[in-house]
C-alpha cells in the first residue's frame, strides 16, 4: 500500500477555504547570479523530491477529512509564464500541490499551504538549489545548514508538531471575538491576476534602525504599514477605526521542532486609529502587542485550543461536504474580517559559505485574497531583505507611499522593481 499522511491541523483549513479568490498558494524564490539551466534543475528536482515525502504527495478525498498519499509521478520543472500564486491545477501538474518554476536567474517554489508553511518551503528550496549547483559541477557543502539530499527523511520532519506540543485536549472557549478591521478597497484586475512590487534593502542597516526606534524589524515595518494604510484611509475622510496586520508566527522558535509541515500561529496586531497619529506612538503600541502575543504561554494556549477543536467529536464526526463550508464561513467571518492585510516575515535564511556566492537575494510572495487584496512577504538572505507586496487590485498608492516613507525615515537606499503585471505604463 502507498504511504499516506494525515493533513496537519493547520493544513485542513486551507483545503476548506481555497477558491478562485483565495488560491492558498504562496511562493518562495531565490535569484541566483547566473541564468538558470532547466536540465540541471530537473535533474536536481528528481533527486530532491524523494527527500521531502510530505511535500511530494497527491491529495485523496476522505469522508471526514482529506488525506495525502505518496505520488509516484514525476514532478516537472516549468518555465514561469503566469503571474505568481495561481491556483494549482492538479490535472496539469501530475496531481502535485507543489510546482517548481524558473525564469531568467530565478528559481521559484509555489506550494499549496496545506502541505507546509514558509519554514518548510524554504528548507525545500535550499536543498533544491544546493543540488542544482551540484548538478552543474559547483563545489558546495551542506555545512549543517541544508538538508542533504543523500539523507533519508527523518520521522520528526514528518510529524504534526501541533499534536506533539499540545499540553491539553480540553475544549476551551475562545477569547473575545476580534473586532472588524479596516479592509482595503480597490478595482480588481480584469482579467484577474497578481502584480508584485519588490523593494530590496540592506537587512543589517534596517535592523539597526529598528533597534534605535526601540523595536524589531518586523515591529517597525508593521508600524509603518499601519500608518501608511491609515493615511490612505484619511484621504477618504475615514479618520478612525482599526488597522490590523496579521503576522504569521513560526512556532519552531518557542517549541523545538524540525517538522517540514505547517507549524505556525497568527498574531493580529491592531491599532485603533484616531486622526493623525505619530509613528512613534504606533511603534510603542505594536511592539507591546508583539511581545504579549508571541509569549510562549500565549502561543501554548493557542496550540491547545486549535488541537482540541480539531479533535472534538462534533468536528471529527461531520462529513467534509458539511464541514468544509462551515469552516470556510468561519474563516471569512472571523479570520478575514479581523485583518487589513497579512505581513509574513520568513526571517534570515542562512546559507552555507560555499553557496553564498551563487545566490543574490530571495523573494517571498503571499497570495492576496478578496478581503485582503494586498499582502506582504519578507525574506532575507546574504544580508539583503526583499519586501514584496502582492496585489490583486489596480490601486498601488499604499505600496508606493510605504517605500517612499521608508526611504525618507530611514535614509536607506531601496531598490524597487515589479513584475509589471496589469500595469498600464
Amino acid at each position: 500500500m502507498d504511504q499516506w499522511y494525515r493533513i496537519d491541523n493547520t493544513g485542513k483549513i486551507f483545503h476548506a477555504v481555497s477558491d478562485a479568490t483565495n488560491s492558498s498558494v504562496f511562493r518562495v524564490s531565490m535569484i541566483l547570479n547566473e541564468k538558470i539551466e532547466p536540465k540541471y534543475l530537473q535533474d536536481a528536482l528528481d533527486i530532491v523530491a524523494v527527500r521531502f515525502p510530505t511535500l511530494t504527495v497527491r491529495v485523496r478525498k476522505g469522508l471526514f477529512w482529506d488525506f495525502m498519499e505518496h505520488n509516484d509521478e514525476q514532478l516537472i520543472v516549468k518555465k514561469e509564464k503566469e503571474h505568481p500564486c495561481t491556483p494549482i491545477d492538479r490535472k496539469e501538474n501530475n496531481a502535485y500541490l507543489i510546482r517548481v518554476l524558473y525564469f531568467e536567474k530565478r528559481i521559484s517554489v509555489e506550494i499549496f499551504h496545506s502541505l507546509t508553511d514558509g519554514g518548510g518551503a524554504v528548507e525545500f528550496l535550499k536543498t533544491l538549489i544546493f543540488q542544482y549547483l551540484k548538478e552543474k559541477g559547483s563545489e558546495v557543502e551542506t555545512e549543517g545548514l541544508v538538508l542533504s539530499p543523500d539523507d533519508s527523511p527523518k520521522p520528526e520532519e514528518m510529524e504534526d508538531s501541533f499534536e506533539k506540543h499540545a499540553t491539553s485536549h480540553a475544549v476551551t472557549r475562545p477569547g473575545k471575538r476580534p473586532g472588524k478591521a479596516y479592509q482595503i478597497q480597490g478595482t480588481a484586475f480584469d482579467p484577474p491576476g497578481i502584480n508584485v512590487i519588490h523593494g530590496v534593502v540592506d537587512a543589517g542597516e534596517l535592523n539597526a534602525f529598528a533597534k534605535s526606534e526601540g523595536t524589531t524589524l518586523t515591529g517597525f515595518l508593521t508600524s509603518l504599514l499601519i500608518q501608511v494604510v491609515h493615511d490612505e484611509r484619511m484621504t477618504r475622510d475615514l479618520t478612525d477605526g482599526q488597522v490590523s496586520i496579521a503576522l504569521p508566527i513560526s512556532l519552531r522558535r518557542q517549541f523545538p521542532s524540525t517538522t517540514l509541515r505547517n507549524f505556525f500561529s497568527v498574531a493580529n496586531i491592531g491599532v485603533q486609529m484616531d486622526g493623525y497619529m505619530h509613528l512613534e506612538d504606533i511603534i510603542t503600541d505594536v511592539t507591546g502587542q508583539l511581545i504579549k502575543k508571541t509569549d510562549k504561554d500565549t502561543l501554548q494556549t493557542g496550540i491547545n485550543r486549535f488541537v482540541s477543536l480539531q479533535k472534538s467529536l462534533w468536528i471529527r464526526g461531520v462529513p467534509v461536504f458539511i464541514k468544509y463550508p462551515l469552516m470556510k464561513f468561519g474563516f471569512n467571518q472571523i479570520g478575514e474580517r479581523a485583518k487589513t492585510m497579512t505581513l509574513s516575515n520568513l526571517g534570515n535564511t542562512r546559507l552555507p559559505e560555499s553557496m553564498k556566492r551563487y545566490v543574490d537575494r530571495m523573494e517571498v510572495i503571499l497570495y492576496p485574497t478578496r478581503k485582503s487584496p494586498i499582502n506582504c512577504g519578507l525574506g532575507t538572505v546574504n544580508d539583503k531583505l526583499t519586501i514584496t507586496f502582492a496585489r490583486s487590485i489596480a490601486e498601488r498608492e499604499i505600496i508606493q507611499a510605504f517605500f517612499r516613507r521608508m526611504r525618507t525615515i530611514t535614509g536607506l537606499e531601496i531598490t524597487v522593481y515589479s513584475n509589471e503585471w496589469g500595469e498600464d505604463e
